[in-house]
């Protein structure tokens, strides 16, 4: 029997925020999470129990959405060559994303699929008129969330399977098992694979179908650490890793991952076991990448610092489309040019210099700084 995991008295500090991480999942899916995890923690019981009240709204328009458009979905073709982007969170991944999603040859996964997976093609338009009435932004990095803006590929499986590493932010203490299981130990032979695969593939498709377009533009940081199992997918895909500092990276990680498990999550979780989560992450995805960089076909990969990208974007873009031969750059300039010149007032979180953080990162992650062409040794005045 599902069971809150611990006991503790409520402190005054926990607000009640609508749990929307993981609001709309259908119930039988919520309780197969909850499940896997092992429970919950009793203080955020409130949370529970509003997650699973909302989780039965949705089913009629689930079930009419498989009704009306499920063979539609199931036969549409997906290209196996897709873009996708990879680095590690607060990388620059998002702004890159950005970028390239204004290119009308790439389907990505739509704010309708983040929110309403089970829906999205009948509620697509609705959540595009809505996003359209409010300013929302990115609760971690204040990052606007647009009409159609494009989002992490993984997302809606968030609300569709158990088999997702993304939970990790419900459950941020047991970072390791989603981590382990869906990640860094995943791949074809594993137990849930074929359930991943069908669910990662039917949410591709949904993109397909909503955007009218064959080739995935994807994003998902763990993709760097299980490339062998998106190659097997996709063989001939091609990718851009976008590099950063570990220093500027980990404390902006550190902030993702409290941000998240302060409004959605169902685990309580201190700051030190917050450190050891972002750490513990970065260096099996760093692991990961390097280990399996190889089985990337050769001219399918182009690597970018992140400094050097924002010092001069429209040069780095126009680079990746001549290298992975993605069409025409000039056709796509001007659009690319206006939404950079839209960001150029955006503000980046800033975190200041932690000594005690800046020994560890040197002490567990000095085989990155030398795999990615950073010298750990001087103190910056300021992490981003």
């Amino acid at each position: 029997m599902l069971s809150p995991t611990r006991f503790r008295t409520r402190a005054p500090t926990d607000i009640v925020h609508f749990p929307a991480y993981l609001a709309f999942t259908d119930p039988l899916t919520l309780y197969r999470i909850l499940r896997a995890n092992g429970g919950f923690d009793a203080r955020y019981t409130a949370r529970v129990v509003i997650l699973f009240l909302v989780s039965v709204v949705l089913l009629p328009f689930n079930w009419l959405e498989r009704l009306l458009y499920g063979r539609r979905i199931d036969e549409q073709r997906l290209s196996d060559s897709p873009l996708i982007i990879l680095g590690h969170d607060r990388s620059g991944t998002t702004h890159l994303l950005n970028l390239l999603s204004l290119d009308p040859q790439f389907a990505y996964t739509r704010p309708s699929q983040m929110v309403l997976p089970g829906c999205c093609i009948l509620f697509d338009k609705a959540m595009d008129w809505m996003l359209g009435l409010i300013d929302y932004r990115r609760p971690f990095d204040n990052m606007e969330v647009g009409p159609g803006s494009p989002q992490d590929d993984e997302v809606p499986l968030v609300k569709l399977t158990p088999c997702c590493e993304y939970h990790k932010y419900s459950f941020p203490r047991s970072y390791r098992y989603w981590l382990d299981t869906y990640v860094f130990n995943f791949s074809t032979a594993s137990p849930s694979y074929d359930e991943w695969k069908t669910t990662y593939l039917g949410s591709l498709r949904k993109a397909a179908v909503l955007m009218g377009r064959e080739r995935s533009l994807l994003k998902s940081p763990a993709t760097m650490g299980n490339l062998n199992v998106v190659l097997e997918l996709f063989p001939n895909a091609k990718f851009i890793h976008i590099k950063r500092n570990p220093h500027k990276v980990i404390p902006s990680q550190i902030h993702l991952h409290r941000t998240m498990a302060h409004k959605y999550g169902l685990e309580s979780v201190t700051d030190e076991q917050l450190t050891d989560f972002a750490l513990y992450q970065y260096r099996g995805y760093m692991e990961g990448f390097l280990k399996d960089r190889h089985l990337i076909p050769p001219g399918n990969l182009v690597e970018i610092r992140y400094e050097d990208f924002v010092a001069d974007r429209m040069r780095w873009l126009h680079t990746i489309y001549d290298t992975l031969a993605l069409g025409d750059f000039a056709e796509r300039a001007d659009s690319l040019q206006a939404y950079i010149d839209s960001v150029h007032s955006y503000e980046p979180h800033r975190f200041a210099e932690d000594p005690r953080l800046r020994a560890r990162i040197d002490a567990q992650l000095g085989f990155a700084f030398a795999a990615l062409g950073y010298d750990s040794a001087p103190a910056p005045a300021a992490a981003s």
